[in-house]
């Protein structure tokens, strides 16, 4: 694998866009195995690796092409006893592969203070970025991590083309008009779940310095900032509570998420989002005997594409309601 990671790290220093192949699955008798990688180039050629020859190899190829363009992840079957619909191929079985684009850094025009450029910087690097700093005027008031958050949202919507409003108006629940007022200084930020999307999460509510748990299970050591606390859920959840006037996000894609948003709202937190599809957005919203104050799916219009990016669209949708000094 040594040979892998050097020309993985050769391709991203050259800034050529190419895509990592992996098996991860096998039914039947395909001669690839689960973990079989193959790196394609932008051209669609295998240039390292295996995961099937001939028609399997030119399957995989023609997907990785797609999902360069389309710069998202994808999990395609290569189906190989199927003579009709499938690949026909003679060794038989069934593939499922992942297919990961890697893209060079995306030139990302910000316009920061010279409070907040540094931290953009940091930011936008973190989310796979390359900032590009427009100075403009300082800000009035010295918060520059919350200023640092607003101006890389909305620089990641403007190269998008995106609206910045939020996804709960635009393809989640029923709108309605009624903004949450979050106190200042905030009295805790909850995250519910255990992921790479509640991870990212905490690292911006330590940076910007608000009381930050994360509450959910199998805590990997050294993934969350020293500042925030991690509380293990019990059985039944017996041990989550949240405090009135806080901002909780449920990120945890959990049968349990209905509870979590209860009992959020019977604690009278100020915020309650929930990180999921349009499509869970509403199953879940059903469950509730009262939905009209879920944000649901969470964040801004960002067309985000990775967990930092996510986070972002989170953390700047409850600094918009939050209250100005």
């Amino acid at each position: 694998m040594d040979e892998f990671f050097t020309l993985v790290n050769r391709l991203q220093s050259s800034g050529e866009t190419f895509a990592i192949a992996t098996v991860i699955a096998v039914r039947g008798s395909a001669s690839a195995k689960p973990g079989s990688k193959a790196i394609i180039n932008s051209a669609g050629k295998n240039i390292w690796g295996w995961v099937g020859g001939g028609c399997a190899e030119t399957f995989v190829a023609e997907n990785a092409l797609e999902a360069m363009k389309e710069g998202q992840t994808r999990i395609v079957q290569a189906d190989l006893d199927d003579e009709v619909f499938g690949l026909g191929m003679p060794c038989g079985g069934v593939m499922d592969v992942f297919i990961d684009p890697q893209e060079p850094p995306l030139p990302l025009p910000v316009r920061a203070s010279s409070q907040t450029q540094k931290l953009v910087i940091l930011l936008g690097k973190r989310m796979g970025f390359e900032p590009h700093i427009i100075s403009k005027t300082l800000s009035d008031h010295q918060r520059p991590a919350v200023d640092a958050i607003e101006e890389l949202a909305a620089a990641v919507a403007k190269v998008r083309k995106t609206s910045l409003q939020p996804l709960r108006k635009l393809r989640g629940l029923p709108w309605d008009e009624t903004h949450p007022v979050i106190p200042s200084p905030l009295s805790e930020l909850l995250i519910i779940g255990s992921s790479r999307i509640t991870e990212e999460l905490a690292h911006l509510g330590a940076l910007l310095e608000w009381p930050t748990r994360v509450y959910g299970w199998n805590f990997e050591k050294g993934v969350y900032p020293e500042a925030i606390t991690c509380e293990e859920s019990q059985a039944g959840f017996t041990n989550f509570k949240v405090k009135k006037g806080s901002a909780v996000i449920v990120a945890s894609h959990h049968k349990g998420d209905p509870t979590f948003i209860s009992k959020a709202h019977e604690s009278d937190a100020a915020y309650v989002g929930m990180v999921a599809s349009e499509k869970r957005s509403r199953l879940v919203a059903a469950s509730l005997s009262d939905s009209s104050r879920l944000f649901a799916p969470a964040g801004l219009e960002m067309n985000c594409r990775n967990p930092s990016e996510i986070a972002l669209s989170c953390i700047a949708e409850i600094l918009s309601f939050s209250q100005r000094p």
